[in-house]
């Protein structure tokens, strides 16, 4: 415990109205902005929650092989009692409320890929001597859409890969939950807004098989498949990028301007694109004359420079995870709370990768049920939150971290089979 912050740390600190039940501070924020990653923010995936992510990934086929080929996201973040989320920040995921008709099975599963995914996309930024920063900002809910979607259309090894990495028993677990699971993400409210768009764009050349043009129909949405000419003139390839960049904009309120460049259009046959917008107001909102600069320190306590620091002072649910050796608060959005960021920090002295390694087999209603337990046992508790401001851009190439998953018979032109999606 603590009875002052360390210059450099953002912290929380817990005040009971009865001091003699409690009366200490815990840190819950350093080692912000230089690794990111200090602040895992998990979209709440538990009871009544949804996630909060927006970002884009492309996927291009040719012929019969898949090649994942980008994630392309940006997050700001400011105080002042409002957040706006241009995509998401860090850790998590799946999204639905028990209460929804998504089954178990693929609430539990879309979990699991999340924790695997962001564990994943962790060690491949640690290992690549290109990458310059080690904030991480994905939306795995968006990538695990995606990934759905190519089951439709696979076929033997191809969609037992995808299954498997997915979480999932079978395809038609998620045939016949897809379009719960995609209206329990979407909410527009005055505080809170949640949009999910999956569209398939194919080149005008390219024959889809009807099957599964059908099935994508009944079962994932009648405006999901589009044809526009990829190849027959560069003209032609020029205005094919611009809507489809357009639709991304339009989606993402002109946050994502280009989803996509000219070359990932270049003799593609099919194009699978997922987005996620969210922004939202705090349930209890940051105050604007409480934000300052402050020194700010890496999990290594080596000063990275000053940030503005914002502030807040109210009952948030929080508890100590002794498995994870992490610390979690809960930061609630809008008056009916039914989203929350998670922001979870290691304990002085825990390397950052061993929480995420933890977590990956961590299950998230655990966490989801001890925050309510230590809610209801120390509900008058107040609870003071230091976060800092931050706006993030990341592009990412998910081909190897998904090959690594278990995604591989898609990845080759030799081995992908895709037969049920295309013909050729």
């Amino acid at each position: 415990s603590r009875s002052h912050p360390c210059a450099g740390h953002s912290r929380l600190a817990r005040h009971s109205p009865d001091q003699s039940r409690r009366d200490h501070r815990v840190c819950v924020c350093e080692g912000f902005p230089s690794a990111v990653r200090n602040l895992l923010i998990a979209a709440a995936v538990g009871t009544s929650y949804y996630s909060c992510s927006i970002w884009c990934v492309i996927n291009r086929v040719y012929g019969e092989a898949i090649a994942i080929d980008r994630e392309r996201c940006t997050m700001a973040r400011k105080g002042d009692g409002f957040v706006r989320w241009t995509i998401v920040l860090g850790l998590i995921c799946a999204v639905m409320s028990q209460q929804s008709t998504v089954s178990q099975k693929l609430y539990e599963g879309s979990q699991k890929f999340a924790l695997n995914f962001f564990k994943k996309i962790s060690e491949f930024v640690d290992s690549d001597p290109s990458v310059t920063t080690t904030n991480i900002i994905i939306s795995p809910l968006s990538v695990w859409t995606l990934l759905a979607l190519l089951t439709e259309g696979a076929d033997g090894k191809t969609l037992r890969e995808l299954l498997d990495v997915l979480n999932v028993d079978n395809q038609n677990d998620i045939k016949y939950n897809f379009k719960n699971l995609i209206d329990t993400i979407n909410v527009n409210t005055s505080e809170v807004e949640i949009s999910s768009l999956q569209l398939i764009f194919t080149d005008i050349t390219q024959q889809r098989q009807q099957a599964f043009d059908d099935s994508i129909v009944q079962f994932y949405g009648q405006d999901l498949l589009r044809s526009l000419d990829f190849n027959s003139s560069p003209p032609a390839r020029k205005s094919s990028y611009q809507t489809i960049n357009g639709i991304v904009s339009n989606a993402t309120k002109g946050q994502i301007e280009k989803a996509i460049h000219p070359s990932d259009l270049k003799d593609a046959k099919m194009l699978i694109l997922s987005v996620l917008f969210f922004k939202g107001d705090w349930t209890l909102p940051f105050n604007r004359s409480q934000t300052v600069d402050t020194p700010f320190l890496n999990e290594n306590d080596v000063t990275v420079g000053p940030v503005p620091m914002m502030y807040s002072k109210a009952v948030f649910p929080f508890a100590a995870f002794r498995e994870l050796e992490a610390q979690i608060v809960e930061l609630p959005y809008g008056s009916d709370r039914h989203l929350s960021m998670m922001v979870i920090l290691p304990r002085k002295g825990v390397p950052l990768k061993d929480v995420i390694g933890r977590l990956a087999n961590f299950s998230m209603q655990t966490i989801y049920q001890e925050l309510r337990t230590a809610a209801e046992e120390y509900e008058d508790d107040e609870v003071e939150v230091y976060l800092p401001r931050f706006e993030i851009t990341a592009d990412y190439k998910l081909k190897a971290p998904l090959f690594d998953m278990g995604v591989k018979a898609a990845m080759s032109k030799e081995t992908a089979q895709f037969d049920r999606m295309a013909n050729g």
